[in-house]
């Protein structure tokens, strides 16, 4: 038999929330670096007559120093995310879940960069695709007890 998945830390919303003003920031500079990625990798695929589909094209992008150096950067931003406990997730998409107890199950709390407040929750397996509003009600028997932990 498997062992549970250890989450390094459970959020409550409001502790999830607490923690967005340091996250937006570092979301921005992620979401601004991956810009300037797109930009650079373009120019030096073109500048070295780099083939788009060949196997080996990242390896290749990433002897550039702009790259190598905006690379090195979204890498760090994200480390420092997940060591709040959190996990950055679709970086490109600017999402952030964190791990939080629906009643006796693990789920993700769910929030996106221009969401202005954690405000849902998805199942671990179901990811970005199974979100519901946090006051969404995962059954319809009305005696289950159900709460955002």
């Amino acid at each position: 038999m498997e062992s549970p998945v250890r989450y390094p830390r459970l959020f409550t919303v409001n502790e999830a929330n607490a923690l967005l003003p340091e996250l937006r920031p570092l979301v921005e500079q992620i979401l601004e670096n991956i810009r300037r990625l797109k930009s650079a990798s373009e120019s030096a695929i073109r500048r070295e007559r780099l083939d788009p589909e060949a196997p080996n094209l990242m390896s290749r992008l990433r002897e550039d120093g702009e790259i190598a150096r905006l690379i090195g950067q979204v890498t760090g931003w994200v480390e420092e995310i997940n060591a709040f406990g959190c996990v950055c997730k679709g970086v490109e998409q600017g999402l952030i879940d964190f791990t939080c107890m629906l009643g006796a199950e693990v789920v993700f709390l769910c929030w996106q960069i221009g969401e202005p407040a954690v405000s849902h929750w998805h199942r671990i397996e179901d990811g970005f695709a199974g979100r519901k509003p946090l006051l969404e009600g995962e059954s319809s028997d009305p005696d289950d007890d159900i709460s955002y932990h």
